[in-house]
């Protein structure tokens, strides 16, 4: 593997605490959820229960488990929800259903939103005020008719009484979960064989949009004709982007810009080329801050790199056996939970806290 920075981007290591009295059954990790909260993150179990985890200077631990959250795990495939959820609360997806769970308050939410052959399989709040969800939908209701199946994008509106499907699109070729698309800022984006097909958020088209135009610019600059995946900061006119710029038997390159916009329109830097690898994945904001992961994939091993405020890149080392991994905070930390190595690595910014 060989990362570029970009022009302007520094590259630079930056060392981990790792814990190795790790507190948690590897066998029973269903799903990793990340908690807005300091040192804070969810594990859910095979056996149903929720169990909330704190990390500090003296190591990780489980605060408590909490049954009957989890609807029978067994009936679904489980999906953390980016960003974090605000306050003390975790929320993910299983099959059907999003389920919120506020570990303060100990109450839960439960809302259906998709029913008989279909499963929600990703999902993306379109703002910090979590009123509004985009989700990426599977449907196998016509799969007997020769294996058929179809993939769209619904958004719901979701409150205290439940939630609503607002609009649907089709996406134009199956996807990964989670790749591909993006929401955030009000704003939901669909990659295609054209670019980018950017909507607000009842998905109604918006020609031209800046967001679109600056998927142009990355796209001519690299000479690749599609865009691999993408992030839109919740809050802020500011995206990621990543498009693969060569594959020879399955060794790719890649290269990440970073696009800001206003009404005088797109603005897009390169933060990295990545070369000689096999795949690479966006994780999700920082709470409140423009930073963001990247998952590099070079066989079984994941590396993640860090890209703090278009201006410095953090390569966090080899990851073997990654069960989950993103943001917790304010003060900020980056938590990964390794199954291989039996241990809860934390990476700390204090520069990002000041």
């Amino acid at each position: 593997m060989i990362v570029r920075p970009g022009p302007e981007v520094q590259l630079t290591e930056r060392l981990a605490t790792a814990f190795h009295d790790y507190p948690l059954d590897e066998a029973l990790v269903a799903c990793v959820l990340p908690v807005h909260r300091a040192g804070a993150a969810a594990v859910i179990s095979y056996e149903g229960a929720l169990c909330p985890l704190h990390v500090d200077d003296d190591g990780a631990a489980i605060l408590e488990m909490i049954g009957d959250v989890v609807p029978a795990v067994a009936g679904g495939e489980l999906a953390a929800i980016a960003p974090a959820a605000r306050g003390q609360a975790c929320a993910y997806l299983q099959s059907r259903r999003l389920i919120r769970y506020d570990l303060a308050q100990r109450s839960r939410q439960l809302v259906r939103l998709v029913r008989g052959d279909q499963a929600a399989i990703a999902a993306i709040w379109l703002s910090d005020q979590e009123d509004r969800i985009a989700v990426q939908v599977e449907d196998t209701g016509r799969y007997d008719e020769g294996g058929l199946v179809l993939h769209r994008l619904d958004v719901f509106t979701v409150g205290e009484a439940g939630g609503a499907r607002v609009a649907s699109v089709p996406l134009p070729r199956e996807r990964a979960p989670g790749r591909g698309w993006a929401a955030g800022a009000g704003l939901v984006a669909i990659a295609g064989p054209d670019g980018l097909a950017v909507s607000d958020g009842s998905l109604q088209p918006l020609r031209d949009h800046p967001l679109a135009r600056a998927a142009r610019l990355a796209l001519d600059e690299a000479s690749a004709r599609e865009i691999h995946d993408l992030r839109i900061h919740p809050r802020e006119p500011l995206a990621v982007l990543v498009a693969c710029t060569r594959d020879v038997f399955g060794l790719r390159d890649f290269t990440v810009w970073r696009a800001t916009w206003d009404a005088a329109g797109p603005v897009v830097r390169r933060l990295a080329q990545v070369h000689a690898i096999g795949d690479l994945a966006l994780g999700s904001f920082a709470p409140g801050l423009d930073a963001i992961d990247l998952r590099v994939v070079v066989g079984d091993v994941v590396r993640p790199l860090l890209a703090v405020r278009g201006a410095t890149l953090f390569d966090l080392g080899p990851s073997r056996g990654l069960q989950g991994a993103g943001w917790s905070g304010p003060p900020l930390r980056y938590l990964a939970f390794e199954r291989a190595a039996a241990k809860v690595v934390v990476w700390t910014f204090p520069e990002l806290d000041a």
